[in-house]
């Protein structure tokens, strides 16, 4: 299997298969008949393993078991331009999905259209080799944050939401995980279609990220695991608040998502997963909290475990509520219902 015009690999070490770490590996291609030592040796020092090439095919086979996470490219390799380059690696079926950083002269800067390139990044030069380092290191985390994020609220995803209970969980200082899940949101979809739904995830999103900052600060954190499933984070003397807070806003603004009719009845008539007629209330919230503020908590999969537990309990509960592993009983904030301030509103 190869890519015409472009290079034949051969590798700068000789490394077992099993020794390369998944995403570090870099395919660099030059026009060079040697390689660029400098670059290879940063590279190298930053923790990547170099995939090189300066021969007219590239051998994709040699790549396949271990695969790189990212091209680098001089223009004027296997005699391109910058332009055809991009192109012919964009259009290859197994390439074309790796983020593409060129090389290019500072003097071709202004001719090339960019927006219809189809590459990640351009590194000027002459370059300094740890100037590529970091370009690569940004690309990459840009990289992690777009596939991670949600599509619709824009919000970190599960390998976001992983690292930060992680991190949170090793810091061992004080910290609150709140799961948040959106009560009769499925018989929503079915009643008023997944237009009207998604209008709700943005909502409940806006709640929650203005929530969080508002009370949080840079302390706090929020997620989408996905679907109707939400997560944010702060310290455990700011949860109740949050709580309460998100509650309230959500318990506010649900009812205009109703049809009039809906609205006064205070609830729909749709049927459940099994196929049987019932009659649905409005949206409402769970929201499971876990804390590592009484017993220390060692593993992300304890701090699921232990919100699966509460989560089943707030669902057992009438209208929005939250609990956690640190009270009794659950509070409902459903029936403190307030008007929000000026500050307050979304």
């Amino acid at each position: 299997m190869y890519c015409q015009g472009i290079h034949r690999v051969f590798y700068h070490r000789r490394l077992p298969m099993s020794s390369s770490q998944p995403g570090r590996r870099i395919l660099l291609l030059h026009n060079e008949l040697a390689p660029n030592v400098t670059l290879t040796a940063a590279l190298d020092k930053a923790g990547y393993q170099i995939a090189e090439g300066n021969l007219p095919d590239l051998a994709l086979h040699e790549l396949i078991h271990d695969p790189p996470c990212l091209i680098l490219a001089t223009e004027g390799a296997g005699g391109h331009s910058v332009e055809t380059l991009a192109r012919n690696l964009k259009h290859d079926a197994f390439l074309g999905r790796l983020p593409l950083i060129v090389f290019v002269r500072d003097s071709r800067l202004n001719d090339i259209d960019w927006g219809a390139l189809g590459v990640d990044d351009f590194i000027t030069i002459p370059y300094r080799a740890e100037d590529v380092v970091h370009r690569v290191r940004l690309c990459l985390s840009r990289l992690t944050r777009s596939l991670d994020a949600n599509p619709l609220t824009r919000l970190p995803g599960n390998t976001t939401i992983l690292f930060e209970t992680t991190a949170r969980i090793e810091s061992k200082q004080p910290f609150a995980l709140a799961y948040v899940d959106i009560d009769n949101f499925k018989s929503f979809n079915d009643r008023y279609g997944y237009g009207r739904g998604d209008e709700v995830l943005v909502v409940a999103c806006r709640i929650l990220t203005t929530v969080v900052g508002e009370l949080a600060g840079t302390e706090g954190f929020v997620g989408h695991v996905g679907g109707d499933d939400f997560v944010f984070m702060s310290r455990p003397d700011k949860i109740d608040t949050i709580c309460q807070t998100v509650i309230k806003r959500f318990d506010l603004v649900i009812p205009d998502f109703y049809d009039r009719d809906d609205r006064l009845k205070g609830y729909i008539d749709s049927v459940d997963r099994r196929g049987n007629k019932e009659q649905f209330p409005m949206m409402s919230l769970s929201i499971a909290v876990v804390t590592n503020e009484r017993s220390p908590i060692a593993h992300p999969g304890d701090v699921s475990k232990i919100a699966s537990e509460l989560k089943k309990r707030a669902k057992a509960m009438k209208g929005s509520v939250y609990v956690t592993d640190q009270r009794d009983q659950a509070i409902d904030a459903s029936s403190e219902r307030v008007e929000p301030t000026e500050q307050q509103k979304l």
